[in-house]
């Protein structure tokens, strides 16, 4: 992350691991004595504290811009692209979609697993609850950055997933 950059209360971002969030303001907490800042990020299930001294662009980023969520539409639309027989494999390119936690990569991936889920029949449970958090993922950031609801984003998602 650049060097000063910071969030103001109401910024929408996205964490690798929690999805979507607001900043709802920024808390100081002392843990054994030493005083640290912690924004504190309101997700749709929760709300968790992210230390500020220790972000990184690898873990929390802004919400992307209309252009980012086009491209991924974009690639939504796109032939997918088989993926491995190697369950380990597989897993490895579900964890590499998270680290890099952009809606072009979070698409290929839903896209790539929805095609993986029609011609085998089905995913794992790894697989399954990966598909399904980041198509909701997916689906909050799209609605947040088109200002459209979220069951309006999530019928367009659908819609392009069942092409």
């Amino acid at each position: 992350m650049e060097e000063g950059h910071t969030y103001s209360e109401g910024d929408w971002i996205v964490h690798s691991q929690h999805g979507i969030g607001q900043v709802k303001g920024v808390d100081v907490k002392d843990i054994s004595g030493e005083k640290t800042s912690y924004y504190r990020i309101k997700t749709t299930d929760s709300t968790f504290w992210m230390p500020i001294d220790q972000m990184n662009d690898d873990v929390l980023r802004s919400v992307s811009t209309p252009e980012e969520i086009q491209q991924a539409i974009i690639t939504l639309q796109k032939p997918a692209e088989e993926m491995s027989s190697n369950y380990k494999i597989r897993q490895q390119r579900i964890q590499r979609a998270l680290v890099l936690n952009t809606p072009e990569a979070i698409a290929q991936l839903i896209r790539d697993l929805r095609a993986q889920q029609r011609k085998t029949g089905g995913l794992n449970t790894a697989e399954r609850n990966a598909f399904r958090n980041l198509k909701q993922r997916l689906v909050e950031e799209w609605a947040i950055v088109k200002g459209i609801n979220t069951d309006t984003a999530a019928s367009k998602l659908d819609n392009l997933l069942s092409l």
